[in-house]
C-alpha cells in the first residue's frame, strides 16, 4: 500500500502463488529542480512467470522512476526515455539469464500536471477516467480485443464468438526488450473537470464489469477508501485462479475542492 493525500494504490494477489504486478509514484521533485512539482503515477503488470515477471515490473517501475527524475525536456519527452530506459533494462537483464528469458510487462505511466493530463502506455493495463457516473478508458488497449471487437461490428464474428476467442488476451505490445510495437502516448493536456476521478489498474481489476465498477468510483470517498471496495468487490467473485490485482486511484478534486496538482503532497 502507497497512500497519498489524494491517491492510493493497493494490490491483490488473488489466485496465483506470486504477485507480478508493481507500481510507483512521484510527486515531490528536489528543491533545486526549476520543473513545477506534479503526480505521476506508474503501473507495471509483468509476464514470464514469479522470477521473470515479477522482476520485470519492478525493474520497469523503478527504471522509469529514476530515468524520468534525471532526464531533459518536456513531460512527454521524458516519459517516452524513462519507457525505452526500462524496456532496454528489460533487455540486458534477461540477455544470457535462463530465469528471466521471455520476461515482460504491459506499463502505463499517468502525469497529472498543472494544465492537465498527459500518459503513456504500452499493452492492456486499463486506465479510466470516471465522469459524469460512467467511467471511459483512456488509453489504447494493445491486446487483441479491440480487433476482435472491430470483427464483431463487421459481422465476421459473434459477440460470443470474440468472447471467447482463444487469442482475445493476447498482446500486440509490450516492453519484452526489443522494438516497442505500439505506444499510446498522449501529448496534449486533457483538461480536468471537476468530479473527475482516475484509476490504473493491472487486467486483474476486469473480473469486474465497467458498470460495477463505475458504481464503487461513484461513491463519495476518498482514494483510499475507493481502491479498498475495488480489491474487495474483486474478492467477493470468489473467481477461480484469479489473477493479480492492481488498483490505484486518484481524486484530484474530493469533496469538490479543485486542489492545485503542485500542491499535492506525500
Amino acid at each position: 500500500m502507497i497512500p497519498g493525500r489524494h491517491f492510493a494504490g493497493l494490490q491483490l494477489q488473488g489466485g496465483r502463488p506470486y504477485q507480478e504486478d508493481d507500481f510507483g509514484f512521484l510527486n515531490d521533485l528536489k528543491e533545486t529542480d526549476p520543473r513545477p512539482s506534479h503526480l505521476l503515477v506508474v503501473l507495471a503488470d509483468g509476464m514470464g512467470g514469479h522470477s521473470g515477471g515479477a522482476h520485470a515490473s519492478a525493474l520497469a517501475v523503478d527504471t522509469f522512476l529514476e530515468t524520468y527524475q534525471g532526464a531533459p525536456g518536456s513531460v512527454t519527452d521524458r516519459m517516452v526515455k524513462s519507457l525505452n530506459e526500462s524496456n532496454e533494462r528489460i533487455r540486458v537483464d534477461a540477455d544470457g539469464n535462463p530465469q528471466l528469458t521471455g520476461m515482460g510487462c504491459t506499463f502505463v505511466a499517468a502525469g497529472f500536471l498543472e494544465d492537465g493530463l498527459v500518459w503513456v502506455s504500452v499493452g492492456d493495463s486499463p486506465f479510466w477516467r470516471f465522469r459524469d457516473g460512467g467511467i471511459k478508458q483512456l488509453n489504447e488497449d494493445h491486446s487483441m480485443a479491440p480487433l476482435l471487437a472491430q470483427q464483431v461490428t463487421a459481422g465476421a464474428l459473434s459477440p460470443e464468438e470474440a468472447a471467447r476467442h482463444p487469442h482475445r488476451n493476447a498482446l500486440r505490445s509490450a516492453l519484452i526488450g526489443e522494438p516497442i510495437p505500439k505506444l499510446d502516448l498522449r501529448e496534449s493536456p486533457v483538461r480536468l473537470r471537476e468530479g473527475d476521478k482516475f484509476l490504473l489498474a493491472s487486467d486483474g481489476l476486469q473480473t469486474l464489469s465497467d458498470q460495477e465498477i463505475a458504481a464503487i468510483l461513484k461513491e463519495d470517498a476518498d482514494a483510499l477508501d475507493l481502491a479498498r471496495k475495488l480489491l474487495r468487490a474483486v474478492e467477493e467473485k470468489n473467481r477461480r485462479g484469479q489473477d493479480n490485482t492492481t488498483a490505484i486511484v486518484v481524486t484530484p478534486f474530493r469533496n469538490g475542492a479543485a486542489t492545485p496538482i503542485v500542491e499535492w503532497t506525500l
